[in-house]
């Protein structure tokens, strides 16, 4: 043999039904044997019987034939034949002896009522009672056939007894493999819907966290990992990433850090830190922390959402930085104009025409510098905040900003037309809504071509107060439309048409929002565009006063 050579592995070995016919018959020749054995011991005169010897050795070459024959090759039917056989061999065995060994043929009873139909068990149970009813008419006596009688009645009870009661195992085997087929396809689509949650969590920016009720930490997706330096294999183990209470600032105590105020079991919204990471970087943070409720047999559990805004904090600080300097670098332009018209209006020689356009250029210079100083605060707190609430007429406001735009209007060949149907009476800061309807005039103006037409109507509805203003200019493509209040954003058109920042229509709708009403603009380009601010009116309203004037009139 060569050395090395593989190990043979084991061929032809018994499958699963070979071995239970080898079992069932070698358990009925043991029995069979051992009660030879005893025979042989206690009464050996009974082998000189022929019918003892032809049918312990039948049983013997049966069960010698049944580990020989390949089981496997042949049909199930052909087992059948190894237990009628055995009956035959246990009736010739026992025939004529006063010792009665009718107890072996509970063996092959069992046997064909464990495995075989209800048909095949009458059959074996007529052939036992066919041979007791032989031995009856060859032995008679006065208890042949009664003890025939009780053999054939007991093995038929044996019978039925195994039968049921193998059906009804069988029966259960079936019902518990559905049982386990449903469990695995429960369990492999449950592991699939954790796999598919764990890709979704993991293919998110937002760090997330699951704690149990004892601050235990069951799991955390790819971010909060990132985040805080964890061990991917083992998130439990200290983050390498340190937490502070500002940039640069001071570290936060451990019982202080988010995570260990949700292991205490408390709850939080938009807790701000700043993160010095593992790669030397510093991120800020919003934590929150919520309750998830119990369901089904998981307890409750704290889920902590980790969202990085280094971005929007750095862009707000970049804002309040532009912001500020803006409000500083206007200052000082604003103020010499308001003094060099002031000083203008000192002059005697000054026509009433000439003295009214100053006046003009002073209340809008004071506006802005008013406006101005407030940039710095206003960046801050944006416009959820009103600073002077009163009740006023929204009509003056749009009178006098028709007519400090009236010369732009005039020198472009611009019709402006006012249209408004009474007292427009809102609770409201005049001074911010004197902002709005400027920025709305203004860009209405700017952005209509020569020998347009601007239309300004006002209504008073039983819910709000509605202000629109339509002109007949360049309009904004529908593709711009959503985009129009994001901060510095212009179309192409109106670049090309007149300058501007892009701010005025952003802090517009803030303007207005912060008043509880709304702003909607419609627009088709080389149309023109309707810009409409509705306002709620004051709840102890009920319509126009009536010493109020009537405010139609046209510019």
């Amino acid at each position: 043999m060569a050395t090395g050579a593989a190990r043979p592995s084991v061929v032809g070995a018994p499958d699963a039904r070979t071995r239970s016919i080898w079992l069932t018959q070698l358990v009925l020749a043991a029995s069979v044997l051992i009660t030879a054995i005893l025979i042989m011991a206690l009464q050996p005169a009974m082998f000189s019987r022929w019918t003892f010897l032809a049918g312990t050795l039948t049983v013997v070459l049966v069960t010698l034939a049944t580990l020989a024959l390949p089981w496997a090759r042949l049909p199930e039917q052909a087992v059948l034949a190894v237990p009628f056989v055995d009956a035959v061999a246990i009736g010739v065995l026992s025939s004529g002896l006063d010792l009665r060994l009718g107890y072996l043929w509970a063996f092959p009873v069992m046997w064909v009522a464990m495995h075989f139909s209800a048909a095949a068990l009458a059959a074996l149970l007529a052939l036992i009672g066919g041979i007791l009813l032989i031995e009856s008419v060859i032995t008679p006596g006065p208890l042949a056939a009664l003890r025939g009688f009780v053999v054939v009645v007991s093995m038929t009870f044996i019978g039925i007894t195994a039968h049921l009661a193998h059906r009804r195992t069988r029966s259960l085997r079936r019902l518990l493999r559905r049982q386990a087929d449903r469990l695995t396809a429960t369990l492999a689509r449950r592991s699939d819907q954790e796999r598919r949650t764990t890709e979704i969590l993991n293919g998110v920016d937002t760090g997330v966290a699951r704690l149990s009720e004892d601050g235990v930490v069951l799991t955390v997706n790819d971010a909060y990992s990132r985040l805080y330096g964890l061990d991917p294999l083992d998130p439990t183990r200290p983050a390498r990433s340190v937490e502070y209470t500002g940039l640069r600032g001071m570290p936060v105590p451990y019982s202080e850090r988010p995570l260990a105020r949700a292991a205490r079991g408390e709850t939080f919204t938009d807790a701000s830190i700043w993160l010095f990471t593992a790669a030397g970087e510093w991120r800020a943070l919003a934590v929150t922390a919520k309750r998830l409720p119990a369901r089904g047999e998981e307890d409750s559990s704290i889920l902590l959402l980790v969202d990085d805004v280094t971005a929007i904090t750095y862009a707000q600080r970049e804002r309040e930085r532009f912001t500020a300097m803006a409000s500083h670098e206007l200052k000082h332009p604003l103020t010499v104009m308001i003094g060099n018209a002031e000083l203008a209006l000192d002059m005697d020689e000054l026509s009433p025409r000439t003295r009214e356009r100053f006046e003009s250029i002073i209340g809008a210079a004071e506006r802005m510098l008013t406006m101005t100083e407030s940039l710095g605060h206003t960046s801050r707190r944006g416009f959820s905040d009103r600073d002077e609430v009163d009740d006023i007429d929204l009509r003056q406001i749009v009178f006098d900003s028709v007519a400090s735009f009236r010369p732009t209007a005039v020198a472009g060949d611009i019709q402006v037309e006012v249209t408004l149907d009474g007292p427009l009476r809102v609770t409201a800061d005049g001074f911010r809504l004197r902002q709005v309807v400027d920025n709305i005039v203004s860009n209405a103006i700017k952005y209509t071509p020569r020998d347009g037409r601007v239309l300004i109507a006002g209504a008073t509805s039983a819910q709000a107060i509605e202000l629109s203003v339509s002109d007949t200019g360049i309009g904004i493509p529908a593709a711009d439309l959503p985009n129009v209040f994001t901060p510095y954003f212009r179309t192409a058109e109106a670049k090309d048409t007149s300058g501007g920042t892009g701010l005025g229509l952003g802090i517009t709708r803030d303007i207005v929002a912060a008043h509880g009403g709304t702003l909607t603009i419609r627009s088709e380009p080389g149309t023109g565009t309707v810009v409409t601010v509705r306002l709620p009116r004051p709840s102890d309203l009920e319509g126009p006063s009536p010493d109020r004037p009537d405010a139609e009139g046209r510019e």
